[in-house]
C-alpha cells in the first residue's frame, strides 16, 4: 500500500511537469518538507534502456519512420521522473570508429526518414546511445548489454525491446528485460516497477 501511495505522488509530480506551469504568481513557495517528500518518492537508482527499431521507431514502412503508439508519452514520463535513458542499438559498425560517430549517423538515418511533425526527441538520451564496435558485438550478443549494465553502475538497469531474445540476452546480462507489444500487457514497462527495491 505504501509503494502505491508513492507512486501516486510521483505520477502526479510527472503529470505537473508534462503540463504548463502555472503562473509564478500562483506557486506555492518551495519549503523543506515539500523538497523532502518529493526526493523519498523518487524512483529507485536506476537507467532504462531502449532498442530503436520497432520498439520506439516504428520502421515497417520503408523509408517513413514514426514513433510507435505511446513510445513518445513513455519516453516523457520517464524523464519527468527523474529516470535516465538511453539507446542500446544495432547499427553497422563501419557507420562510425565510435559510439559517439556511430550515434550520429543513426540519428542522421532516422531524421532523413522521420515523417512526424515535431523531430525526434534525441536530447531526452544524451550521450547514451549503445552501438557495436564490431558485427560480434551486435545483439544478442552481451557486449552491448554488459555495457549499458557498466554505464548505469551503481545504478540498476532495464532493457526495453521487441525481440525476445534480445530480452533474454539483457537479463542473462544482468539487466532487466521487457518485452514490449504485447496483447494483454502495457506496451512499455510500467513506471511503478521503478519503484521497487
Amino acid at each position: 500500500m505504501k509503494s502505491l501511495a508513492r507512486l501516486a505522488v510521483a505520477l502526479g509530480a510527472a503529470a505537473t511537469f508534462l503540463l504548463p506551469a502555472a503562473p509564478a504568481t500562483a506557486a506555492a513557495p518551495a519549503t523543506a518538507a515539500a523538497s523532502a517528500t518529493a526526493v523519498e518518492h523518487r524512483p529507485v537508482c536506476s537507467v532504462v534502456w531502449f532498442d530503436l527499431g520497432n520498439t520506439l521507431v516504428n520502421t515497417t514502412v520503408p523509408g517513413q519512420m514514426t514513433y510507435m503508439p505511446g513510445a513518445l508519452h513513455h519516453l516523457r514520463l520517464l524523464r519527468a521522473l527523474g529516470v535516465p535513458i538511453g539507446l542500446i542499438t544495432n547499427v553497422p559498425p563501419e557507420w562510425g570508429a565510435t559510439d559517439a560517430e556511430r550515434a550520429a549517423a543513426t540519428k542522421a538515418y532516422v531524421d532523413k526518414a522521420w515523417a512526424e511533425p515535431e523531430p525526434f526527441a534525441w536530447e531526452l538520451f544524451g550521450d547514451r546511445i549503445l552501438t557495436p564496435r564490431s558485427t560480434a558485438e551486435a545483439k544478442p550478443a552481451p557486449a552491448l548489454f554488459e555495457r549499458g549494465r557498466d554505464a548505469a553502475a551503481p545504478c540498476r538497469s532495464f532493457y526495453e525491446g521487441e525481440t525476445p531474445t534480445e530480452i533474454t540476452a539483457a537479463d542473462n546480462a544482468g539487466l532487466t528485460g521487457y518485452l514490449t507489444g504485447q496483447p494483454g500487457r502495457p506496451a512499455y514497462l510500467p513506471v511503478w516497477r521503478l519503484f521497487l527495491p
